[in-house]
């Protein structure tokens, strides 16, 4: 029997078994699907991540309290530690920024508080920097100006609000001029920022900036700040500038460390593209993890595929043994029940691809929404591929058994099976 005519045998054998076809099918849809949204969405992660970062500028190094936990201690507990280390000071920023390799120097500090005015009462975040933020982000005011220098010398009482910030408390009033009140201190509104959205997945619209001097002294008592963002003069100086800053700051610091090790330091300084890799190490060990359980779903629906095939042979042995009676031989048997694995595992990896695409479609959709921000829709090449080649592997490998088992029934034995 030549291969086409074993093929449309095989079609007819599925169409006349609708219902066990469609759960063959079923099993392969769920996994294929599931693979490519996991894929989908650890691919969208760390765009997101990435896209978030560079944000801050690919020019941008981070300068933070505390040493580098090289034994790999919980991560969230090391950035709310860093908070109360009192390790970096303004004048430690002021020494970095002379550094010939250094363009800005942006120092920061953050608290909570409680923002009244007049009736309306607010907990936001109060975000203490100097004039260069902006400059480094590349932030603008839609109303008013940015504080100056002078402001953080003299610890002006001003504030620049947030865009979101602006539409909560003075919606349609112009805000330039008015006094607000943050921990029982007045602060005079001088400007209104742009909307920014979200940066390193905080909402910087809801941030009232203030002077950090003004910040340390009247709202937090303290001397030493939290972090610093530090922009370098061209992209291929970043290494040899991160270098110079640990050198000015081990001076500054009485740290004697001649062979670098960076674990001695109190402090931490972390480029752009660093700490985007370090996130992409994450995120792709997450994906592996999450595709790995979705490939589950795949072997059972190989396992699926198999027993409903052996079930298939049981309830076609008349069926075999009149066609073998007749002149058809073992790899004819063998062909069409192959063929039909193959079929089924075919149309189930074409379902679950588009399925899996809409499925990742809507899930970038629910997460913008969700998290505020552009999740990016991110369906590679590469997922399709592999789930539909391992869907088409589970079709030959799963098939082969039940197939066979048709090929070596006996077609006597078969012809006289109840």
């Amino acid at each position: 029997m030549k291969l086409s005519n074993s093929f449309q045998t095989a079609l007819v054998g599925l169409k006349t078994n609708k219902t066990r076809s469609f759960l063959t099918i079923l099993g392969i849809v769920i996994g294929i699907s599931s693979v490519i949204l996991m894929m989908s969405l650890g691919d969208g992660a760390q765009g997101l991540i990435l896209k978030q970062i560079m944000s801050m500028g690919p020019n941008n190094v981070y300068v933070e309290p505390g040493s580098f936990d090289l034994e790999g201690a919980d991560m969230t507990q090391a950035m709310m530690e860093g908070m109360d280390i009192k390790t970096l000071t303004l004048d430690d920023m002021d020494a970095i920024e002379k550094d010939p390799l250094v363009e800005s120097v942006a120092p920061m500090v953050l608290n909570v508080a409680r923002v009244v005015y007049k009736n309306n009462d607010k907990k936001v975040t109060v975000f203490g920097t100097s004039p260069a933020y902006a400059e480094i982000t590349g932030g603008r005011t839609i109303l008013g100006s940015n504080f100056n220098d002078f402001d953080v010398q003299s610890m002006a009482k001003v504030a620049v609000l947030g865009y979101k910030i602006n539409e909560d408390f003075f919606q349609n009033e112009n805000p330039i001029g008015k006094t607000i009140r943050i921990k029982d201190v007045n602060f005079k509104v001088i400007g209104v920022m742009e909307e920014q959205g979200s940066q390193m997945f905080l909402n910087v619209d809801d941030y009232v900036y203030i002077p950090i001097t003004t910040v340390q002294k009247f709202l937090l008592g303290i001397n030493h700040i939290q972090s610093s963002a530090v922009k370098i003069v061209s992209q291929d100086k970043i290494d040899e500038a991160m270098e110079s800053i640990r050198l000015i700051l081990r001076e500054r610091h009485n740290i004697y460390n001649p062979e670098g090790d960076l674990s001695k330091d109190d402090f931490k300084v972390v480029s752009a593209k660093e700490s985007a890799d370090m996130m992409n190490i994450v995120t792709g060990i997450l994906t592996m993890l999450l595709s790995s359980v979705a490939a589950i779903a795949l072997l059972v629906g190989g396992i699926g595929i198999m027993n409903i095939m052996l079930v298939s042979v049981v309830e076609r042995t008349r069926e075999i043994g009149l066609r073998k009676a007749v002149g058809a031989r073992k790899k004819d048997i063998l062909y069409q029940f192959l063929i039909e694995a193959i079929v089924l595992t075919g149309l189930g990896g074409i379902i679950g691809i588009l399925l899996g695409i809409v499925f990742a479609y809507l899930a970038a959709i629910v997460l913008s929404m969700a998290l505020g921000t552009q999740w990016s829709f991110v369906v590679s090449l590469k997922s399709i591929v592999l789930a539909f080649g391992v869907a088409a592997g589970i079709g030959i490998v799963f098939g082969i058994y039940p197939a066979r088992k048709a090929a070596e029934l006996s077609p006597i034995e078969a012809l006289r099976y109840e």
